[in-house]
């Protein structure tokens, strides 16, 4: 008998078993199923319903009314992924251009600079934390292949945070990478914009947003990306992304009211699209929009940068409140995407949007995009990894360091944003050598009248042929490019020449282009095997110079003007028209035309 038991007994056992078994293959099968609610969490199918919930008591339904409900999963999500998506922008244009403007045979060497700092320190280090790179812990001087080494590994990594490689090792690798570009570019004018120093800060507020390490028995991986990636991302590090937000905006439009007279008189939008560095076909359509909207699209710059900034600095205690900070970002992110359709400003708007982002809770995003972060990170799941106490003391504890580090690095900018103590204000500039809180700003003048320097080539001093650059205004009939987020930088250097006195922004700031010059007339004598800048032009250029040599080259100033709208534009294009983009006249030569003699420039006697 009690042998009869026990096999029953064990006969119930396995029958259980394989009731769980089957229980959980049918959850298995219907889990498509299950619900989301209002954070995006799976419920399953014993939650209630939607209909069961309508009917439940209206002092229930109004609850969500007085206190909103918040997750930030699909933000810390979209943040890092959009982040890796502007290093391996940068990281693109660094590979493509590097070796053209700064390598060993480039424009600007970058390896005579870093000699130069090396010489300055006692000690690598000493030398890194004033000009962060690693390139202070190379033996040899600054190679072609350091260069090139830097942006690829810088490629391959963006690419991985690209595709959901949450890692705090992978962003802090992107950041030493781009840093290390940056400092070696620091004795040039290539890198010298107000972006190289957002997306270093932008990239450093990611790493910290990244799970930080794990440090668990058997399980060396948590030291190097997220073995937990259900965990909410740091409610202070998103609080440093709003107040990098404030600073960009406040930046932007104290810089507008304090800097050129159109901005107050309320025309600089009459010239700004003409004049832009790289305008876009979109600019032609802006450019002639009527003059009042022109008026009223600046009043809209100062309600988006000033007046409606401190919405992203609210905190979500109510729904109310939760809901002008989600206004505040989407206000933020919207004016963004606006600029971006209206010309190439690099990678300035998109690495903009990255910290507006933070004012939005997972509520904001369409509901495909909630479920799909939620299921694939399987947030709300059994599967999800409770940290424990010491990783939770830890991340506190580091989350107030940053708190303060950034804090006392914030004072100097506030000051500068404040004109405290009689001084103006100015953009785009670091108040430390690790480049953690900068000051921002961009365009406080616009000019209003385009100028572009055009270089010309000859075999004879009679016949001159343009060289073209690949996105700047040259050819009038050469259509506009639509390039952004992509950097072309010499394009970028250039349209500072424009600025008068052309000569004087041609020995301060842009002196590259007389080594361009004797580049090219010197091509088929010394640099036939090597000339990487070759890849700076446009390709109908870069062909003329590989097939043949030239004797003489000039530099002229030029006045561009917009021909006709965009719709014009269209139209006639449509119509099997010649379509002319741009007017232009002779401004004055900038550079009188040269040819070497004795193996230097020289002034031609043509």
């Amino acid at each position: 008998m009690a042998l009869h038991r026990r096999r029953h007994r064990q006969k119930g056992l396995d029958d259980g078993n394989r009731s769980k078994s089957a229980t959980k293959k049918v959850e298995e099968n219907e889990g498509d199923r299950r619900l989301f609610d209002d954070e995006g969490r799976e419920q399953k199918d014993d939650a209630p319903s939607p209909s069961a919930t309508s009917f439940a008591p209206a002092a229930e339904s109004a609850a969500p009314l007085k206190k909103a409900t918040q997750s930030f999963h699909v933000t810390k999500f979209v943040i890092l992924r959009l982040v890796g998506f502007v290093y391996f922008i940068a990281f693109l244009g660094a590979y493509n251009q590097n070796r053209g403007l700064m390598g060993s045979n480039g424009l600007v060497p970058a390896r005579n600079y870093m000699d130069q700092l090396k010489q300055k320190y006692d000690s690598p280090m000493a030398g890194f934390l004033k000009h962060p790179s690693l390139y202070w812990f190379i033996d040899s001087s600054l190679e072609d292949s350091h260069l090139d080494v830097t942006a690829v590994i810088g490629l391959l990594v963006s690419f991985a945070v690209v595709l959901g490689f949450n890692s705090w090792l992978a962003m802090t690798v992107l950041w030493l990478l781009d840093f290390s570009i940056v400092t070696a570019a620091e004795g040039t004018s290539f890198y010298a914009y107000g972006w190289e120093s957002q997306l270093l800060e932008t990239g450093f507020l990611s790493i910290w947003l990244c799970d930080l390490p794990t440090f668990r028995k058997n399980n060396i991986k948590g030291l190097f990306w997220d073995v937990a990636p259900t965990s909410p991302p740091s409610l202070p590090v998103l609080w440093l992304f709003r107040w990098l937000c404030a600073r960009i905006s406040i930046g932007a439009g104290l810089i507008k009211l304090r800097g050129g007279e159109c901005w107050q008189k309320k025309t600089c939008l009459y010239y700004h699209f003409e004049t832009q560095p790289i305008p876009s076909p979109m600019s032609f359509m802006f450019h002639f929009l009527p003059k009042a909207v022109l008026r009223r699209a600046v009043d809209l710059d100062y309600f988006v940068q000033l007046y409606s900034i401190w919405m992203v600095l609210l905190p979500g205690i109510n729904l109310f409140m939760t809901n002008l900070r989600r206004m505040g970002g989407f206000i933020q992110a919207g004016f963004m995407i606006n600029i971006i359709l209206s010309g190439n400003f690099a990678f300035l708007n998109h690495v903009t949007i990255i910290p507006a982002l933070a004012c939005l809770d997972d509520n904001c995003y369409p509901h495909w995009i909630k479920k799909y972060v939620y299921r694939s990170r399987q947030i709300g799941s059994l599967d999800q990894v409770d940290l424990s106490n010491r990783s939770k003391i830890t991340r506190s504890f580091i989350d107030l360091c940053l708190i303060t580090l950034i804090g006392m690095l914030s004072v100097p900018v506030v000051t500068n944003l404040l004109q405290i103590g009689g001084k103006h204000q100015v953009m785009n500039a670091s108040f430390s050598s690790f480049k953690l809180v900068n000051t921002y700003g961009a365009f406080g003048s616009v000019g209003e009248a385009r100028y572009e320097p055009i270089i010309s080539v000859s075999n004879d001093g009679n016949t001159w042929v343009e060289l073209e650059l690949p996105c700047k205004p040259g050819n009038i009939k050469r259509r506009p490019c639509f390039c952004a987020p992509y950097h072309y930088r010499l394009d970028w250097n250039t349209w500072f020449i424009g600025f008068k006195p052309h000569q004087s922004m041609l020995q301060r700031r842009e002196q590259w282009m007389f080594t361009l010059i004797d580049k090219i007339l010197r091509a088929d004598k010394k640099e036939s095997s090597e000339r990487p800048w070759l890849a700076l032009l446009d390709p109908v250029s870069v062909d003329l110079l590989q097939h043949g040599s030239m004797k003489y080259a000039k530099v002229d100033m030029y006045r561009y003007e917009m021909k006709d709208p965009l719709w014009i534009i269209v139209r006639k294009w449509l119509g099997g028209e010649v379509v002319t983009w741009w007017t232009r006249e002779y401004e004055e030569p900038l550079i009188r035309p040269v040819q070497m003699h004795n193996s230097n420039l020289a002034y031609a006697n043509i």
